[in-house]
């Protein structure tokens, strides 16, 4: 899985080299392909457990965060070089297929799987929609990914001759070529990477994040509100869906009137872009190889069937 969240995201499973039942896993990867794990809380101003190189954030002055108030999604600039949630569902579907192919090849029936994936909202700074605090009190929205393929019924229970083979295949086939373009992959040292971690320290030790976390900690102890835990994001209530959702527009209140929930993101955004001026020639490979990726994937689910119109 993912080590942290990203902006899309954000529940992503990886395909799990010589597990059993793989195939199962792979029916999991494409119902939810494409989302996020929430990020971890962090006392503010703490940043990651590496030292940090120092970046002028004024060279990144104008970049703006996207952030969707209706579905939760969040996009960054770095977003354009990580799948979307519905690219990942295309790649991860297309490598599915190959592993089908592999198995069937072995002698045995398969099923196709379908059905549409998830992506989780990014909270890594709390709740920020208004809209979906008014439905969901703190809780991310769940997102749904259009699938390629029609859901299908249940799997029948499994051999142990057709879980080795399914997990045989997943070993044979790897991600088939593929890359695997999702933020904050354990052990993950790209140039990509190195810029989301970077830019998520500093703007944990920004002087304006910091200020604006003070400001929104001091209107929540006004209100009479109490963190889950000190550097937390979240807020104590009584455990019902009516004060939780009361409990989440306070802390909307408390932050629009410290400069507005989406000033986090703007910071981030900012130390992003200040460092992709640097990168840019690398970053445009690497945007190079996401599309030639999808569109890969896109033919290889054609060969499988796949109409355009569910591409």
């Amino acid at each position: 899985m993912k080590s942290r969240a990203s902006g899309a995201s954000l529940l992503s499973f990886k395909i799990r080299r010589g597990t059993s039942a793989t195939l199962a896993v792979l029916a999991m990867l494409v119902a939810v392909a494409g989302t996020g794990c929430s990020a971890p809380d962090r006392p503010p101003g703490t940043g990651p457990a590496v030292s940090l190189p120092a970046v002028d954030r004024s060279a990144g002055a104008g970049a703006r965060a996207s952030l969707n108030d209706a579905t939760g999604e969040v996009v960054l600039p770095m977003s354009a070089y990580w799948y979307s949630d519905r690219e990942n569902v295309l790649v991860n579907s297309a490598v599915a297929s190959l592993i089908f192919d592999c198995v069937k090849n072995a002698g045995f029936t398969v099923a196709p799987w379908g059905g549409g994936g998830k992506a989780l909202q990014d909270s890594r700074y709390g709740q920020w929609s208004r809209t979906l605090a008014a439905r969901n009190g703190a809780m991310p929205e769940i997102r749904k990914i259009p699938g390629v393929m029609d859901q299908q019924p249940e799997r029948p229970k499994l051999s142990a001759e057709h879980q080795e083979v399914e997990a045989r295949c997943t070993t044979s086939v790897g991600r088939a070529g593929l890359p695997e373009l999702l933020e904050g992959l354990v052990g993950d040292t790209s140039i990509q990477n190195q810029i989301s971690d970077i830019a998520v320290g500093l703007t944990e030790r920004d002087p304006e994040y910091l200020a604006f976390r003070q400001s929104w900690e001091n209107c929540l102890a006004e209100n009479g509100l109490t963190l889950t835990e000190q550097g937390s994001w979240s807020l104590q209530s009584s455990g019902s869906k009516e004060d939780e959702i009361r409990v989440a527009l306070l802390g909307l209140d408390c932050k629009d009137s410290s400069g507005g929930a989406r000033k986090p993101y703007d910071i981030l955004a900012e130390y992003q872009a200040a460092q992709m001026k640097d990168h840019q020639a690398e970053l445009n490979a690497l945007a190079e190889e996401k599309a030639d990726a999808v569109e890969r994937a896109k033919q290889i689910l054609r060969d499988h069937g796949v109409a355009d119109a569910r591409l």
